[in-house]
């Protein structure tokens, strides 16, 4: 098990706790290629590129980021001993808000201490490749000692001026949503055992919606280097596994915890959360397809995602097509 931050492990004293085991292992989990359309009517010839403008999307939800920046002098200069600053260079090019979490968050001792462990830091591609975790971590611990200020509340970084500060309600396990994510099949097996199950699936919505946070941004970093990633890679899948979830937590909510499902809906945070999740989720995933093999089996948790019945839960829950609420977020 990876070592938690003072943060961490001052809300496990506390009687909260998130188990960051394996997921450098899943986040990072590569073999093949592949990816395919995402959400209705997207496709890779849509794909964001670029400065990461926004590509064809007009006024929809956009993050900035900026693929033409070079990193050839990080390339060439790269030294594994300095890995971190080359990383915080890197995402200061490349991702401001990947830049600012895992600056925020650069003295963890996870970060510093265990994280190396994991990945070959030596060269400048394993480096590039580690991203994905190191913002997917950072945020998780970014989020905790930021919540510590907020002892009834949670704060999901989304970027430095959209942090979603959310009232923890009386969520029910997310072990419960198993029977709707495996129903005709689980296309997101990869990620069910780790964050459905055991001890993780008797957490609540909480640290469910800091996993959707936390590889949403991962994902946002892989994309905002994703010319220097060779291979394939499942950081598309994780992003669009943790959408799926949302989905089913919010239907078996409404279907069986009707007070809960309504002073949630209700609540104008937890609002500004699905939204902008749901909004952050599209963008970087349509921007990922620049970069084909940055996703393994995304398609087919895609169609799932996209299924009118689930596609429903976000309707029901925002009062918005949920076409609307991917490109305005903003209520």
């Amino acid at each position: 098990m990876k070592s938690v931050s003072a943060a961490m492990a001052a809300f496990i004293v506390v009687g909260c706790t998130i188990d960051r085991s394996g997921e450098a292992e899943v986040g990072a989990a590569t073999s093949g290629a592949g990816g395919g359309a995402v959400g209705p009517g997207t496709t890779a010839a849509s794909a964001t590129t670029g400065t990461g403008s926004g590509g064809g999307r007009g006024g929809c939800y956009n993050e900035a980021y900026h693929l033409d920046a070079s990193l050839s002098d990080l390339q060439s200069s790269y030294q594994g001993a300095q890995w971190l600053g080359a990383m915080l260079e890197t995402l200061g090019r490349r991702y401001d808000n990947g830049w600012y979490v895992v600056d925020a968050m650069k003295t963890d001792p996870w970060l510093t201490d265990s994280f190396p462990s994991f990945f070959e830091l030596g060269s400048f591609a394993g480096m590039i490749e580690s991203l994905d975790t190191a913002c997917h971590e950072e945020t998780h611990g970014y989020d905790f000692e930021q919540a510590l200020s907020f002892p009834d509340e949670h704060l999901y970084y989304m970027g430095p001026d959209l942090e979603v500060i959310a009232p923890k309600l009386a969520f029910f396990e997310r072990n419960a949503i198993v029977p709707v994510v495996t129903q005709g099949g689980s296309v997101t097996a990869m990620y069910d055992d780790t964050y459905l199950t055991g001890s993780q699936g008797s957490y609540d919505f909480i640290f469910l919606a800091d996993e959707l946070t936390a590889y949403i941004n991962g994902l946002a970093c892989a994309t905002s280097v994703g010319d220097h990633i060779a291979g394939g890679h499942s950081y598309r899948d994780g992003a669009a596994a943790h959408l799926y979830y949302l989905e089913a937590y919010l239907k078996v909510a409404r279907s069986q915890h009707a007070r809960l499902y309504d002073s949630w809906r209700a609540n104008t945070a937890w609002q500004k959360f699905v939204r902008y999740s749901w909004a952050r989720g599209h963008f970087w995933t349509e921007a990922a397809m620049a970069h084909p093999h940055l996703g393994i089996n995304d398609a087919a948790i895609w169609a799932r995602i996209d299924d009118p019945a689930n596609l429903e839960e976000i309707a029901l829950f925002t009062g918005d097509d949920p076409a609307v609420v991917a490109c305005h977020p903003e209520r």
